[in-house]
């Protein structure tokens, strides 16, 4: 009778270990983390994920002793992955999410998100999201008119005035976004349409075929570094010699590695630079090499800087559902390279620069 009592008492205690433990798990702070990990846009979700998670690292995953607990899920940037992982989210109460870093899995993933709860971007771009008073908030600058003047202007102050697209067809929500207002800026400071357009996902020989019979004196590439890295390489191997502008979709290691000698002298325009002296970017940079073993892509930087401002919101407060309203109180925050400003809608400005690639870096240039 002892045994039976004492196997009893053995199998309550280790039950109330178990409904214990679950019951601490529960109460844990959960964060949906979704973008594409797998798959050609793998590089943009895992850098990103990268930089958020060493934000968590840094505080050990605990914010006013509450665990965090952050769930990740791959949408392998397929629409109805995306829609899975929200159901998913939604059907476990989790009511802060991160994602996704296209613009075209956040236009899918948005009208799925529930009123009561929060979607933040590090790196959705698409003017679609625009002053619109809904429950997305995002770090990357939208794609307006103000961002492309300065562009548009450095073109026609350099003599580019025959300017080529090339898109990627696979994020329309982003590309058509850059393609339209880039040119409509253009064509207000004194340019003029598009000579050519192809997409980037048609046969290099196509696009090589079109540009050739045109007289372009710039070419834009607007999609993500593998890819653009690729047709310049083919471009250049076939002699075409204008000059080349590519999007900061592409600016990444992976573009000075897979382009060679081929990419030298491409320009791009950007907010943040590789080789800055800015004390909390060196710090970061540290910390990142230290943990992943390579340098920080912007696009880590940014998953970083999105995951600084939710820590610090929620050391004020960890109540979910008035997160959106106190990050735009507190307006203003600290990014690694400069401030980063929200307006009321939630959407961000940042100063751009010129940037070209020499030898095999990214420097910023002085005009």
């Amino acid at each position: 009778m002892e045994l039976i009592y004492k196997k009893s008492l053995g199998i309550l205690c280790i039950l109330l270990i178990f409904i214990g433990c679950e019951n601490k798990q529960d109460s844990d702070l959960k964060i949906g983390f979704f973008a594409g990990l797998s798959g050609k846009y793998s590089n943009l979700g895992v850098s990103s994920r990268d930089g958020f998670m060493l934000a968590f690292d840094e505080i050990n995953y605990t914010i006013k002793n509450q665990k965090i607990q952050i769930i990740e899920k791959d949408d392998q940037q397929k629409d109805q992955k995306a829609k899975e992982t929200i159901e998913y989210f939604v059907d476990n109460n989790i009511k802060l999410i991160v994602g996704n870093t296209t613009s075209s899995m956040t236009k899918v993933a948005l009208p799925l998100i529930p009123k009561d709860t929060l979607l933040l971007s590090s790196t959705a771009s698409s003017s679609f999201f625009t002053k619109k008073d809904d429950n997305l908030l995002r770090i990357q600058v939208d794609n307006s008119s103000k961002r492309y003047i300065s562009l548009a202007k450095s073109f026609i102050s350099k003599g580019y005035k025959n300017i080529f697209f090339i898109y990627d067809s696979k994020n329309k929500a982003h590309t058509d976004d850059y393609n339209y207002i880039l040119e409509k800026i253009f064509i207000d400071q004194g340019g003029k349409k598009y000579i050519g357009k192809e997409d980037l996902n048609s046969k290099y020989s196509n696009i090589l075929v079109q540009l050739q019979k045109t007289k372009s004196d710039m070419i834009v590439i607007v999609g993500n570094s593998v890819d653009s890295a690729s047709i310049i390489q083919y471009l250049r191997l076939h002699n075409v010699h204008a000059k080349i502008f590519v999007s900061g979709w592409a600016k990444t290691n992976d573009f000075i590695m897979q382009g060679g000698k081929a990419i030298e002298g491409v320009l791009f325009s950007g907010t943040y630079d590789e080789n800055s002296q800015d004390k909390r970017f060196l710090r970061f940079k540290t910390a990142y090499e230290n943990k992943y073993k390579k340098s920080p892509s912007v696009f880590a930087l940014q998953g970083y800087e999105l995951a600084q401002i939710i820590i610090q919101n929620l050391r004020n407060s960890m109540d979910v559902q008035t997160l959106k309203q106190r990050i735009l109180q507190i307006k203003r925050y600290d990014g690694l390279q400069g401030d980063i400003i929200f307006d009321k809608y939630g959407d961000v400005m940042r100063n751009f620069f010129m940037m070209e690639v020499r030898n095999s870096k990214f420097v910023v240039m002085d005009d």
